[in-house]
């Protein structure tokens, strides 16, 4: 437990709208971070005790310098396809969406001078799809080489299509511990591991539990 002279880690979190986000909220709810929501439009989340929500703008690099400031690391989930957030319900489906988000994450936080980065998402670019342009998909590998930022991949989890909301997370119902939670609950676990460790900077990996890490 943490008394009142230990300093609360802060963390910044893009992307909560969705079972993945719930998640991670609950985990860093529960490790007594200062956790902080970053939302374009801050009715997107229903207000909770411990939960700060800021506003800004993720395809900004300013925007996110500002809504980023003084935090110890920021998690974006990519893999949610309301990652803005916004009035306009913008829906992040394409990977230019991607590209300039990943891009506005890198400078926004250099400039902020937050270090550590974790992208959550599908990163099967890395692989070279064909049906992708190679000169983008060399450019953003290289920005990312380049970076001077402690950042690291994880490939998002299979989710189902029904909404795993924070209450179920918070408050699970008996007999839920074996179905779509639990999976989520570790996954959860694993990013905020790798989040306070930093055990892979750098690096792509893939959670398969929480205390196990596949490259």
């Amino acid at each position: 437990m943490k008394n009142l002279e230990t300093p609360k880690t802060k963390l910044a979190l893009f992307g909560v709208q969705g079972s993945v986000g719930n998640a991670l909220l609950v985990e860093s709810l529960g490790r007594q971070f200062e956790t902080s929501v970053i939302l374009s439009d801050l009715n997107a989340v229903t207000a909770r005790p411990g939960i700060r929500a800021k506003q800004g703008d993720l395809f900004d690099p300013i925007g996110v310098s500002r809504s980023v400031a003084g935090m110890d690391g920021v998690i974006c989930i990519l893999s949610n396809p309301h990652l803005a957030a916004g009035a306009d319900d913008r829906q992040l489906r394409s990977f230019d969406d991607q590209f300039v988000a990943i891009g506005a994450l890198l400078d926004g936080l250099v400039i902020a001078g937050v270090r550590r980065l974790l992208l959550v998402g599908d990163f099967s670019w890395l692989d070279y799809d064909e049906q992708l342009p190679s000169p983008t998909l060399d450019l953003l590998e290289q920005r990312l080489l380049d970076s001077s930022l402690a950042w690291t991949l994880v490939d998002a989890p299979a989710v189902a299509e029904q909404l795993l909301e924070f209450d179920d997370f918070a408050h699970p119902h008996e007999g839920s511990e074996t179905s779509e939670l639990e999976p989520l609950r570790r996954f959860a676990a694993g990013v905020l591991d790798e989040f306070e460790l930093a055990n892979h900077i750098h690096e792509r990996i893939r959670l398969t539990d929480h205390r196990e890490v596949s490259p």
